[in-house]
């Protein structure tokens, strides 16, 4: 037999009163028969059996999640990509294949609200911020969810999805691609659409704990889409990767906070310094410097695709008695709408969250 050729990767799972038996009928072939097992990434076998096989892996994720929130002190970005686009993901594949594993991630959660987050923002985290930060981006969260809530819902999804296969498997039915495909669709499609609705019940019930201020800078995060900052993967090459400080200030204006070490009064006009101060004064809050920076960035953006890039081209020139009257533009840019003609664009930096 092919598939006994290597007697020592052959398992046998069974029922615990049926162990016994099976041992002694196949002794002779060497196979190890047990109550319990890893299989394709999950586990199958008694309850007991699964509840010790999660419990080592939630350890496991909470000592990976410890380490990352080590190095969110230094690296946060880094430590948020890490989390959301590859840790995460890990248990996640594993809550759909194994049942009733909920209240084993409830270690891997307390380490999330109470280690990473605060090392992600440099930072004290309210209750009701660590609320908001297990949401999807796109309703003003970051995207890292509460695995003891997604524990409830991913193995139902993931049997509602592949049931075409258990019962063509169990010979209910005779296998068919088209109606595999289409329950796996639907199953996908019901569960996201709960999700959104349950996101959105959670949002609203968790915003008015907030001051009109901040309701009022989360909301405009949700209406004006501007979290896909926060879904790019810090590449060097394309300028994407930020600075401790770049990315908690970013975080910081989200979710108008205070940003981690803040010094108590502004250096360019001295009066008591404050995230909106920071923003809106015309001496100490380099408003100049990072228009410059925006118009910078995106002048080498575009000339990776056009090869006619300028900067502040000149619309008017000024008058010999009146130097006031010209007129420059931040970029000149031949080609975007027209071939051959130039474009010419105007930066303007604004506080979307003044009063």
């Amino acid at each position: 037999m092919a598939t006994l050729r290597n007697q020592l990767k052959v398992f046998l799972v069974v029922a615990p009163q049926f162990e016994d038996v099976a041992k002694d009928c196949f002794k002779d072939l060497g196979i190890t028969v047990s109550s319990g097992h890893r299989f394709l990434g999950g586990v199958i076998g008694t309850r007991e059996y699964c509840r010790n096989f999660m419990k080592q892996k939630v350890e496991y994720w909470t000592e990976c999640v410890t380490k990352v929130s080590k190095a969110a002190i230094r690296a946060p970005q880094a430590a948020f990509s890490t989390m959301t686009k590859s840790l995460q993901c890990e248990w996640e594949f594993v809550q759909r294949v194994v049942p009733d594993c909920a209240e084993t991630f409830v270690p891997l959660q307390h380490a999330i609200t109470e280690q990473f987050f605060p090392s992600l923002l440099g930072g004290v985290v309210a209750v009701e911020e660590k609320r908001l930060f297990q949401l999807p981006t796109s309703l003003a969260g970051l995207s890292i969810y509460d695995p003891t809530e997604t524990a409830v819902h991913a193995y139902k999804t993931s049997k509602q999805g592949t049931a075409t296969v258990s019962e063509a498997i169990k010979g209910l039915i005779a296998f068919q691609h088209e109606q595999h495909l289409e329950s796996l669709t639907t199953a996908r499609k019901m569960r996201t659409k709960a999700k959104e609705d349950d996101f959105i019940l959670k949002f609203e019930s968790i915003i008015p704990s907030f001051s009109p201020d901040r309701q009022r800078a989360l909301r405009r995060s949700l209406k004006g889409k501007t979290s896909t900052w926060l879904n790019v993967l810090p590449l060097q090459n394309y300028h994407f990767d930020l600075s401790p400080l770049q990315f908690r200030d970013g975080l910081a204006i989200r979710y108008l906070r205070d940003p981690p070490c803040l010094p108590p009064r502004c250096d360019g006009c001295g009066t008591a310094l404050t995230l909106q101060h920071a923003l809106d004064c015309k001496k100490g809050g380099l408003v100049i410097q990072r228009h410059n920076e925006i118009r910078d960035c995106i002048g080498d953006i575009a000339s990776q695709v056009w090869t006619h890039v300028i900067k502040e081209p000149v619309v008017r020139e000024a008058d010999v008695n009146n130097a006031d009257d010209g007129l420059r533009l931040d970029l000149g840019i031949r080609g975007v709408w027209q071939p051959q003609v130039e474009a010419l664009f105007d930066v303007k930096v604004i506080d979307t969250d003044a009063p």
